[in-house]
């Protein structure tokens, strides 16, 4: 246990020293919000507490640091990171915690390929740091964190299913000769999210180290749009998710617009929540920047060649 928790440490100032390094300020901001975070998919912990007049008030843990972290990155403009723990509802599973560490950062001026390589960077010094070289060991397959490979989702989608995810008809298809007794549907992301939970994101770096790149614009939340595309990433090794990264959005209102149609989603499943509109004023000032999460209980998991994130 004791060598278990030396090595964790050593992560974490590994993580730390390559952003002191690359002249990144660290933050700290709050965990307990007056507004939730809005994100497809994603659920807050609500709780409530007491102020000094005993008036009961409705709060949210954070599910991440990116509002708080934007409203300061709107103000210095400079490269910032944060090492925070966040909290989810509905999780759980040897990959995912109600309750997670999470980093977060943004790098001014950076476009995502540069965010991309920064990450890159992030995963070789940590391993250098433990063992050496920019080599690691997952479930019995070593990887070289130099080589990585870097793919479309589109290209993704279609190298490990034969379709690609723009035509609701052919992802119907897919999963009806798949499952016999799958239910076909007309909602595209409910036909997506299941093919690309059981059928794309398993294969996702299982041989190498894997980028994925260029997501649909109804997946891609902060991120800026181009081309009919969402200049988003993510990185995986050995089919685990472990950094989502942004090209990020400064225009308040396509944010807005997207921040509202997620809260009409979340209506419609039965959860009433207030919008921040500070928030959205706050990103017109926001630097043309990319920024990314990392989750490190999924990162210490991998580099360390455990079971699970709870350990």
């Amino acid at each position: 246990m004791k060598k278990l928790f030396e090595k964790k440490s050593k992560i974490y100032q590994s993580i730390r020293d390559y952003f002191y390094k690359t002249g990144a300020i660290e933050v700290f901001t709050d965990i307990l919000l007056d507004y939730p975070n809005l994100d497809s998919n994603i659920y807050p912990v609500e709780l409530f507490v007491f102020n000094e007049k005993k008036e009961r008030l409705r709060k949210f843990l954070h599910t991440s640091p990116e509002p708080k972290m934007k409203k300061v990155l709107s103000e210095i403009k400079s490269d910032i990171f944060q090492i925070t723990k966040v909290f989810r509802n509905y999780e759980g599973s040897y990959k995912h915690k109600i309750e997670f560490t999470m980093l977060e950062w943004y790098r001014v001026g950076y476009n995502l390929q540069d965010l991309i390589l920064d990450t890159q960077n992030i995963f070789i010094e940590t391993a250098i740091n433990l063992y050496k070289k920019p080599i690691i060991e997952y479930k019995g397959i070593k990887y070289n964190l130099t080589n990585w490979d870097c793919i479309t989702v589109d290209e993704a989608f279609y190298r490990y299913t034969g379709i690609y995810p723009d035509n609701i008809e052919n992802m119907n298809k897919f999963l009806k000769e798949k499952e016999p007794f799958f239910k076909e549907t007309d909602d595209w992301e409910d036909l997506f999210f299941h093919i690309y939970a059981f059928y794309v994101e398993p294969y996702l770096g299982v041989e190498k180290p894997t980028f994925i790149y260029d997501y649909p614009p109804q997946l891609s939340a902060f991120a800026k749009i181009e081309n009919g595309k969402g200049k988003r990433f993510e990185a995986y090794i050995n089919g685990i998710e472990l950094v989502n990264g942004y090209d990020e959005l400064n225009d308040p209102t396509e944010l807005g617009k997207r921040l509202l149609k997620d809260l009409e989603k979340k209506k419609n499943e039965g959860f009433n929540y207030p919008l921040d509109t500070e928030f959205i004023e706050t990103v017109k000032n926001l630097p043309q920047s990319s920024g990314a999460s990392l989750g490190v209980d999924r990162f210490i998991m991998v580099f360390l060649n455990l079971e699970s994130v709870y350990l």
